[in-house]
């Protein structure tokens, strides 16, 4: 009997605007031929520039990935888009068939807000949350038990600025993440050089005054956070400073504390760190930088103190986003400048990335495995 080729799916986000590309593409990855391929591509709306996987039941606060659980035990495959529109907010909601074809399930916008560019579940399913860059703000999109947009409520706007003239004159709202185990959101601003940490309600609106603000030092430009596995222990990138800072926080997931900062690496010209996330296992932090179009390797040990392991290409130009496959064995890099998804495989032993298959994609700017 001919064995099954092993496939595994990945969702990947692009911007549609003055491009070529079709919106959200669905690739395969033949784990056998060492290949990618599309599956599907298209949406109902432009600029699909982030994606999320709803929850699975029992998955850590903040996942990214996964799939809901619909009351009575049936299974779902839903994908959420951040589309990063110049005139409103929005975020929608879409079915994912086996054959990998997208089904918009409803939308949730304001033209008081916009340039939607992050978005993030509630731990229990019922909001999902949008990150404003442009209008620096928070919207919040009710779901319905089956994770359905079912209304929009008001939107949390900052207020500030940072030095950085060209890009802090307003505040920017880059991304928002649950603290793990905990109903508190961290929302990262990049141009006041805030992570501002709002509980959430029952009915998903978030609490003002917030609960905390951690302020980084000025010019940073922080834009997204990766919490830790099992540790009390955050991440963020700092997207102008191009450094990475840790901290510790209590079991409540306040009183942030600075426990140390990461240097990236640096060319001449414009660099700009990107991205980070820990592996499953919580040995190592990835951290992707644009500008010397990095991977950067730090080792975590068991108090999550951090050790430079290697500085590795990330196999094309501007890694604006990537993420880790559940089990920890292969890496899948969205390289935005030079329009193409780029797959790795991590070795065994030093947890380095290999590359193993690379496909054209334009303008990708997030891609996400499918469970």
């Amino acid at each position: 009997m001919q064995r099954a080729r092993a496939e595994r799916r990945l969702f990947v986000g692009t911007y549609t605007e003055d491009t070529a590309s079709e919106g959200i593409y669905v690739l395969a990855f033949d784990e056998d031929e060492r290949r990618l391929h599309v599956v599907n591509a298209g949406t109902h709306a432009p600029n699909p520039s982030y994606l999320v996987r709803a929850q699975s039941a029992g998955s850590p606060a903040g996942a990214e990935a996964g799939t809901e659980t619909k009351p009575g035990g049936s299974a779902t495959s839903t994908l959420y888009a951040a589309h990063e529109l110049a005139d409103r907010s929005c975020l929608a909601a879409y079915d994912v068939a086996e054959d990998g074809t997208l089904c918009c399930r409803g939308t949730c916008s304001s033209p008081a807000d916009a340039g939607t560019c992050f978005a993030t579940v509630h731990p229990d399913g019922r909001c999902l949350y949008g990150a404003n860059y442009e209008s620096g703000s928070v919207g919040l999109c009710l779901l319905d038990a089956n994770g359905n947009p079912c209304g929009g409520l008001p939107s949390i706007r900052h207020a500030g600025s940072g030095p950085n003239c060209a890009r802090q004159s307003a505040p920017h709202v880059h991304s928002a993440r649950f603290v793990p185990g905990t109903g508190l959101l961290a929302v990262v601003d990049l141009g006041t050089d805030t992570v501002t940490l709002y509980r959430a309600e029952a009915t998903g609106t978030l609490e003002t005054p917030p609960v905390e603000t951690v302020r980084v030092p000025p010019g940073s430009g922080p834009r997204m956070l990766a919490f830790h596995p099992r540790l009390p222990l955050a991440a963020l990138v700092n997207e102008l400073a191009n450094d990475v800072l840790l901290y510790r926080y209590d079991r409540a997931g306040t009183g942030w504390e600075q426990t140390g900062r990461l240097e990236l690496p640096v060319v001449p010209g414009d660099v700009r760190a990107a991205h980070p996330a820990f592996s499953p296992d919580g040995r190592r932090l990835y951290v992707s930088v644009r500008g010397s179009d990095r991977l950067t390797l730090f080792g975590i040990d068991r108090d999550g103190a951090a050790t430079p392991l290697a500085d590795c290409p990330c196999g094309g130009r501007g890694p604006r986003h990537f993420s880790l496959s559940p089990e920890g064995r292969h890496l899948a890099v969205a390289n935005q400048g030079s329009d193409e998804v780029v797959l790795f495989a991590l070795d065994p032993a030093t947890d380095e990335p290999r590359e193993e298959a690379r496909i054209a994609v334009p303008q990708p700017s997030c891609v996400i495995w499918d469970g």
